[in-house]
């Protein structure tokens, strides 16, 4: 495909593009193709626009496709598009989701806009920068602009031929235009933001076009802007410092000049504009009125005038210690923040000093080996180099932190003078709440503070009587402490206060540094860390509503007992039943830990208890096998027939309410009860001996059931002569026969003579509960223990999981996948994915991940 009809005859038919092989090209017209992405107009050789709008939806999402439809890759329309981003800009800063309808003021915006954008079929770019029988070009000229405001910013680049008759020809060679970002910056900023667009585009175009060494001018209205890039005394911030560095890279700082708002074409690019003012506007394709002048362009004097203000926000003001500025020195120490290692910080800092040496002796040559790849030597440092540059990071240190009293001391002078008259006169000068004034301050020869003192006699080495001051909150001081506790082994805070001491640093509230940084050490954490706790919870429902006995009970084991059956020694545990509100008990024997023993007991106790509707229990091994036992039974038998039973009699299944693995603290309503009845167990079995047989133990488990059944629930009034019978839950233990609530009514003091007996039994059971609630419910009010709340663990924490049978030294790490908040709010259960020890070669898992629901956890 070619514009020229002259060199497309040269083809052959069969080589010619597909839109051309059937025309003749004497007569018809050549078509419009595209040329990757961007339509041509082969007759005219321009470039055109081919608007197709789709019906799309007034959303966020219908208006992000119509704007990304518009294909401009070289920003002859970005004026334009930029109308169009600033909307979807405006959709994104109210947070409207993508098929949301768009809002009744931004509607009428969008609607204008996708009305208009079709004007931009009338615009025809001429695709060659030079014209028609332009002649020899003698100068090339590229021409960058650049402008911002609060709505965008962007910039244009033209390129400017002279010919031989120095007539010129001008034209838009490309452009960028950009919305300003959601987070607020200042005019300044976005004005150097363009600037740097510019610069980059300039790089760009040089790489890009075939043109021998083009002249460049670049063009900004910002005052403030050229004064940043003239600048070559005084220190940005970071974001300033950044561009500029990129715009003193990429160009000549001296080829920046300053240009009139009016005569900007850059301001079309930053503010916008509409499809029709793009295609009548002549400034925009083809540059402003001066470029188009006869001649060489000249470049203006009066633009070297700009400069960086003092009082710029932008800059950096760098605070020094007055009365040594003229011999100062010194770096400042922020620089070594992102260093996480005291010995590492001294390294960098000799090397720094030995390039400095180097640099004063003219030692460095550059070197112009063609070998970039080649691996650099590693330095190898003295012990002396080290020190010098450890007395350089403290000196820097002290001249940051204790500047009011380094004046003092050095308008007093230096010197090791610790005598009485010129500590005295050290004393009265540094104010009485300065942290030195009680450890009389001098600075040694080296420059460096140190601490007088009163033990300047002792037969000690000087690094002890006189230590370097150190202030509190730095992070050279964070580093330093972590150091010397890692060289102590990680031991606890006297010994690595001591260590500090006895290696020359005096650290300014010591105590309380070191403290602060052995409760962040990660090691130390996971050797003598606590473990996680949260707030105690609530209690459940089931222990503060009125209910027969053993309606919500809990059960445990707890044992072995050695029991005598014939010559043979054999193991008996004890299974305790506990009701959640009475708090009575229920004592059976079980023969073993398997889940048929424990079904035969929780028989046992429902024949004698009556029914129950919730069984409480933690994750032992013979209650999940009895659940799954059970369970698997109830699917076995005739379920209508069950269900319609337990209907009729007001029994549901049993559902268990099982613990999380290994918290202990969960059943402490149980555990309790098992520390009650071994107290009680204890006493009696030292009575016995051990001629216990099984009718023995059983006998026996009565027996504490009695003892334990007859405790008071609350210790009130116990010693009043007038008090009535202490509240135990032996009141209320044989008045239940199902899970029933009692019937309707009242009942009166009269019915403890009513002859029916039912109502008797029903008034005392009323009074064991109005009792239980005015003495007892109130006791269990307070919360014991835990009663701050602690920080949640959350999805994605790193914890330690204990484990008793292994010393803490081998518990393994784990990972939180999923975290369970209660219902007032707080996570007391995670689920855990455990850490494989065994990794393969890539660092991956050579088994599947391990899942685990643990209370028990130290995060770190």
């Amino acid at each position: 495909m070619s514009n020229n009809k002259e060199v497309l005859q040269s083809f052959p038919i069969e080589d010619r593009g597909k839109g051309i092989a059937d025309l003749d090209l004497e007569v018809d017209p050549l078509p419009i193709e595209r040329a990757l992405g961007v339509f041509w107009c082969v007759e005219s050789d321009t470039l055109q626009f081919r608007i197709e709008l789709k019906d799309r939806p007034l959303t966020r999402r219908g208006v992000l496709s119509t704007v990304g439809s518009i294909y401009d890759p070289i920003g002859l329309a970005s004026p334009v598009t930029l109308r169009g981003k600033q909307i979807l800009q405006d959709l994104c800063r109210r947070k409207l989701d993508w098929d949301s309808p768009l809002p009744d003021d931004v509607r009428p915006q969008w609607e204008k806009w996708r009305s208009e954008i079709s004007e931009l079929e009338k615009l025809n770019v001429p695709r060659c920068y030079k014209p028609p029988n332009f002649g020899k070009v003698k100068r090339t000229e590229l021409h960058h602009f650049s402008d911002a405001s609060f709505d965008g910013y962007g910039q244009c680049s033209y390129i400017r031929l002279v010919n031989e008759e120095d007539k010129v020809c001008c034209s838009l060679v490309t452009a960028k235009s950009r919305v300003t970002p959601l987070r607020q910056m200042t005019i300044p900023r976005l004005e150097l933001t363009a600037a740097t667009v510019s610069a980059k585009m300039s790089t760009f175009l040089r790489k890009e076009l075939t043109v021998a060494k083009p002249q460049e001018f670049f063009w900004t209205d910002s005052q403030v802007v050229l004064g940043y890039i003239r600048n070559e005394a005084r220190r940005f911030h970071v974001f300033v410092a950044n561009r500029v560095q990129q715009i003193h890279d990429e160009t000549n700082p001296k080829r920046w000049f300053y240009v009139n708002t009016e005569d900007n074409p850059a301001d079309e690019a930053s503010r916008g504009m509409t499809a029709k003012e793009l295609v009548e506007s002549s400034r925009w394709l083809v540059g402003p009125k001066f470029l188009h002048e006869k001649g060489e362009f000249k470049i203006p004097t009066e633009q070297y005038k700009a400069s960086c203000e003092k009082d710029d926000p932008e800059v950096r003001h760098v605070s020094t210690l007055s009365t040594m500025t003229a011999r100062a020195n010194h770096f400042e120490i922020s620089r070594l923040q992102h260093i996480s290692s005291w010995q590492r910080a001294k390294r960098v800092v000799a090397l720094c000093m030995m390039f400095k040496s180097k640099l004063r002796k003219r030692e460095v040559k550059r070197k112009t080996s063609p070998k970039l790849n080649r691996p650099l030597q590693r330095v190898i440092l003295t012990v002396a180099e080290v020190d010098a540059a450890e007395t350089e990071i403290i000196r820097n240190l002290q001249i940051e932190h204790f500047r009011d009293e380094l004046m003092v001391l050095r308008n007093l002078g230096s010197g090791e003078q610790n005598d009485r008259q010129t500590a005295r006169k050290r004393n009265s000068e540094i104010k009485p709440i300065s942290s030195l004034y009680r450890l009389d301050p001098y600075i040694g020869s080296d420059g460096i503070m140190r601490v007088g003192g009163r033990i300047d006699k002792a037969a000690v080495p000087d690094e002890i009587k006189h230590p370097v001051i150190m202030p509190r909150n730095s992070h050279m001081t964070t580093l330093l402490i972590r150091h010397k506790h890692e060289q102590v082994h990680h031991m606890g805070r006297g010994i690595t206060h001591n260590q500090l001491r006895q290696n020359g640093y005096w650290v300014i509230g010591g105590s309380s540094a070191v403290s602060s940084i052995i409760s962040k050490c990660v090691l130390c954490r996971k050797m003598r860390g606590p473990l996680q706790q949260q707030k105690m919870a609530d209690l459940p429902k089931d222990r503060l509503e009125p209910a027969p006995p053993f309606t919500y009970c809990a059960v445990d084991y707890f044992g072995p007992f050695n029991i005598k059956e014939k010559r043979s020694i054999v193991k008996r545990y004890g299974v305790l039943f506990t009701c959640m509100a009475s708090r009575a008990i229920h004592l059976e024997a079980a023969n073993s830990l398997t889940s048929s023993s424990f079904i035969n007991c929780l028989r046992r106790f429902l024949t004698r208890r009556g029914p129950v509707r919730q069984i409480r229990s933690d994750r032992g091994t013979a209650f999940v096998g009895a659940r799954n036992e059970l369970r698997e039974a109830m699917r076995e038998l005739d379920q209508e027939s069950i269900q319609t039973y337990l209907l009729e009699n007001g029994v549901d299944w049993i559902p268990f309410q099982m613990n999380t693995p290994s918290a202990s603290h969960m059943g402490g309503v149980w555990e309790r009860q098992i520390g009650t009845v071994r107290r009680v167990l204890e006493p009696l079995l030292m009575n016995s001996g051990s001629q216990l047989d099984d009718e023995s133990f059983q006998t026996f488990l009565t027996e504490v059931e009695s003892v334990v059944n007859s405790r008071p629930l609350s210790t009130a009034n116990l010693c009043a002569g007038d008090a009535p019978e202490p509240l135990t839950p032996n009141h209320l233990l044989t008045m239940k026969a199902k899970v029933v609530m009692p019937p309707p009514g009242k009942f009166q003091r009269e019915d403890v003579y009513a002859r029916k007996w039912w109502r008797r039994v029903q008034y005392l059971a009323n009074e064991f509960w109005s009792r239980w609630k005015r003495e007892y419910l109130q006791d269990i009010q307070t919360r014991q223990k835990w009663v701050h709340p602690k920080r949640d663990l959350a999805i994605g924490d790193i914890v330690i999981v204990k484990d008793c049978s292994d010393t803490r030294s081998q518990w393994p790490l784990g990972r939180v996948t999923e975290a369970y908040k209660c219902d007032d709010g707080r996570v007391r259960k995670v689920k855990l994915i455990m850490a494989d020890r065994d990794l393969r070669k890539d660092g991956k898992r050579k088994h599947e991940p391990r899942f685990w629901k643990d209370p028990y956890i130290s995060s770190f």
